[in-house]
């Protein structure tokens, strides 16, 4: 919005507005976005005492970060880092004269109408205020709160279910086509992680799928937007996952409400593929390894040993086989993503084939991976 009103250029190196962190270097406005800055993690600055239940000065973290030597050269690698977020949310400031909050307030939250919205630290929390807790099923306390000062520019948003909406639905009136384009547009840098401007850029059944989760003690966030297509699942929780999983991911809830609102089935995957990677978790169930269907290199991996420890078939039948994505990779393989639904337990499952149709990977985790 600040390029929008030409206070600032994505382009503008960061020491043109924050000349007294000497570490930024060359990088851009638009790489602390992308978090391809390569600014070092400020929770191993020398001299920092990291203790988020006391308060912080940016100042304290610039200069002690100053001291450090830089993470990796500008725009060559993906590392995600609240500092780059904490230092653009200063960048804010400096360009537009108001602070944070204000701005915030004045361009976003009162143009979309989000009367439940504040940062925190900005004012007192309403008693409607979820608690946020943490521990283990049966062992819930409550979390310790951070103070709002380590949350600045990266976090903090203080708001609701209906408030996310109207940021979802309102965010394209704010915004020109070009600049949200930039916004939805990955770097490029990274592998697994293909990251725009503070959304992960992903797909979902061959379409655009945005998203962005966040946590803190407890409380967890997801926000996934499927742009074409006019969808937007906001999921909120009032737990964190800090000492061991107590409750579902807020990640693997909006997938399953993604899955009854907008079916991933509806991508259309052939059936021979869809057939081949069920044949295949049978297959591992089974102890039932045909070699000859595998690409020499994974042959290698899948060793009967390994088959044998990881003990497929205690997982049961797989009730249902979703499909979510494919993504062709690099090397010329297509992953195929799907969730499988056992008796007892929901798993991701990468099925992945070589370019002369042989079997070059397989994986299964508890763990919802959307950002493949």
């Amino acid at each position: 919005m600040l390029a929008q009103d030409g206070k600032l250029k994505l382009d503008d190196r960061v020491t043109k507005f924050v000349p007294e962190l000497h570490v930024a270097g060359d990088a851009t406005i638009l790489q602390l976005l992308q978090q391809t800055s390569g600014l070092p993690d400020y929770t191993h600055a020398p001299g920092l005492k990291i203790d988020r239940t006391h308060t912080v000065k940016l100042a304290d973290i610039i200069a002690a970060v100053d001291k450090m030597q830089p993470a990796a050269k500008p725009g060559t690698k993906f590392q995600y880092n609240d500092l780059n977020y904490m230092i653009a949310g200063l960048i804010v400031e400096r360009a537009s004269e108001v602070p944070l909050s204000d701005y915030l307030q004045q361009n976003i939250f009162m143009p979309l109408v989000m009367n439940g919205t504040f940062y925190a630290g900005d004012r007192g929390i309403s008693p409607l205020h979820a608690l946020g807790y943490t521990g283990s099923p049966g062992h819930f306390r409550r979390a310790e709160t951070w103070d709002p000062a380590w949350l600045f520019g990266s976090s903090g948003l203080v708001t609701n279910v209906y408030d996310l909406a109207k940021w979802d639905i309102g965010l394209p009136l704010l915004l020109r086509v070009d600049a949200e384009r930039t916004m939805f547009t990955p770097s490029g840098v990274g592998t697994e992680t293909q990251y725009g401007l503070g959304w992960v850029i992903d797909q979902r059944g061959g379409k655009r799928f945005v998203w962005h989760d966040g946590d803190i003690p407890g409380y967890q966030a997801m926000n996934a937007v499927l742009p074409d297509d006019h969808v937007a699942v906001v999921v909120l929780e009032n737990t964190d996952d800090m000492h061991g999983r107590a409750v579902a991911h807020p990640e693997a809830i909006a997938a399953e409400i993604l899955d009854i609102i907008l079916p991933p089935s509806a991508m259309h995957l052939s059936n021979t593929v869809i057939d081949r990677a069920r044949d295949w978790l049978e297959r591992l169930a089974d102890r039932r390894i045909d070699r000859t269907q595998l690409t020499p290199a994974f042959s290698k991996y899948l060793t009967d040993a390994l088959v044998e420890r990881e003990n497929f078939a205690a997982l049961g039948k797989p009730h249902a086989l979703i499909p979510i994505a494919s993504v062709a990779q690099p090397n010329g393989d297509t992953m195929y993503e799907f969730l499988v639904h056992y008796p007892r337990v929901q798993y991701y499952y990468e099925f992945t084939l070589a370019k002369d149709g042989k079997v070059d990977g397989l994986y299964l985790s508890q763990d919802l991976q959307l950002n493949r």
